[in-house]
């Protein structure tokens, strides 16, 4: 009874918060208030478990990339929208996808979670996966230090009944799959040839006070290579082309866990063509070098969330890019980071918008860049950077951090966040 009533109740607050236009995690917030357990009695019973995926960044790709390749053999998958990744997010994806008696029509759920939170949800729905996707230099203000985030990892990881997956070209992640007892560790692992193009590697933050680790963790999939947004990925002695969601090494990466973790539970009936197949047809996850189409004129969105997901953005870029629109508020407490990037991709600026916008304006100024245009105001700064596309003839790109990104979409017309649309 107490679970329908959550559902039922959590359900009409979702009506409600859609139809103002946010909201999305108060339908979660409320049912699981209402029903505690609500996460374990929907998600517990399902035929292949639940996967976690979680790590400083690319937890969003990996999470979109896991739930195409399981549903490309045949899997009925629920997932919560990239962002929701907190209890609170994930209750609502469940309250928007179950029938009233709480049921949902799903074999496996892929998990975005939250670094800090994997270790606070095992506890209500235990995952049989752990996918693992990095420990990088992030959200300083919050987490202070990697090796607290590596506690954490290593909390959620050791929650895992069936298996871990991890990113083998990131020394800290090694050191948790060479700690865990729990469960069969996995990783995949990046060739020097794909990680030679990267000048910063993989971008990993630094595991220090280490020696030498003998890595003799099994390696699931093998990163051969990635040029120009298709990567060679071999797994079982047979290697496949997969033409990625965008360019960039951290995509092969992302996409090769996702192959892994598939492989790890299916077996020797994963079809690995099938699922080339399925993430060569996949849309870019909002955000995350999405183009977003408005008032005739397109704009790749692409995050900046920290120096790692900055560099690996700028990396990717094949020429320097002009006329770009960068857009920054208070989303980012402490953006001093900007100094430690190197902005050689960087063209040319047309517009700087949000509340950080002159500390960008500084920044690029000490690079020997001047923008075009400062207006702290982004919905100024949106209806002047469409007029100059429109006029040119010219897709734009736009640098966020992640609360601009969000208002601006917004801006844009696209509200509804579980759908990306």
């Amino acid at each position: 009874m107490r679970l329908f009533l959550a559902v039922l109740v959590g359900k009409l607050i979702r009506i409600v918060a859609k139809l103002r236009g946010g909201g999305s995690a108060i339908p979660g917030r409320i049912a699981m208030l209402i029903e505690p357990k609500l996460l374990s009695k929907t998600l517990g019973s399902l035929k292949y478990g639940v996967i976690f995926v979680s790590g400083s960044n690319g937890k969003s790709t990996t999470t979109a990339l896991v739930a195409g390749t399981l549903a490309s053999q045949g899997l009925k998958v629920f997932s919560n929208p990239s962002g929701g990744n907190m209890p609170q997010g994930i209750g609502s994806a469940v309250i928007g996808q179950a029938t009233l008696a709480g049921a949902l029509n799903a074999d496996v759920a892929v998990l975005e979670v939250d670094e800090a939170y994997g270790e606070v949800l095992a506890p209500f729905v235990a995952p049989s996966w752990v996918v693992l996707t990095n420990i990088q230099i992030d959200q300083l203000n919050r987490f202070f230090e990697p090796d607290r985030v590596f506690g954490m990892l290593h909390a959620a990881a050791s929650s895992a009944t069936n298996g871990v997956v991890i990113n083998g070209s990131d020394a800290n992640l090694i050191d948790i799959g060479l700690m865990l007892t729990n469960a069969p560790v996995a990783q995949v692992k990046v060739l020097e040839k794909a990680l030679s193009k990267w000048p910063e590697g993989a971008l990993a933050a630094p595991r220090f006070g280490k020696g030498d680790v003998v890595n003799n963790l099994p390696v699931s999939v093998s990163v051969i290579d990635e040029i120009d947004g298709v990567a060679t990925l071999s797994l079982g002695g047979a290697s496949s082309s997969v033409q990625l969601p965008g360019k960039g090494l951290h995509f092969a990466i992302d996409t090769a866990l996702a192959f892994s973790v598939a492989e790890q539970i299916l077996g020797s009936s994963f079809d690995i063509e099938a699922a080339s197949r399925a993430i060569s047809n996949q849309q870019t996850v909002y955000g995350r070098g999405e183009i977003a189409k408005y008032q005739g004129v397109e704009i790749q969105i692409l995050m900046m969330k920290n120096p790692s997901s900055m560099r690996a953005t700028l990396v990717a870029m094949e020429d320097p890019e002009t006329a770009i629109w960068i857009a920054m508020d208070e989303g980012t407490p402490d953006p001093s980071w900007i100094y430690d990037i190197d902005l050689s991709r960087i063209g040319s600026v047309k517009m700087i918008s949000g509340s950080r916008a002159w500390h960008w304006a500084t920044r690029l100024s000490y690079f020997g860049i001047s923008p075009e245009n400062v207006e702290p105001d982004s919905k100024q700064a949106l209806a002047q950077y469409v007029a100059f596309l429109k006029a040119n003839g010219k897709r734009g790109t736009l640098l966020t951090n992640y609360e601009q990104m969000m208002a601006i979409r917004k801006l844009m017309g696209f509200l509804d966040l579980e759908s990306g649309k």
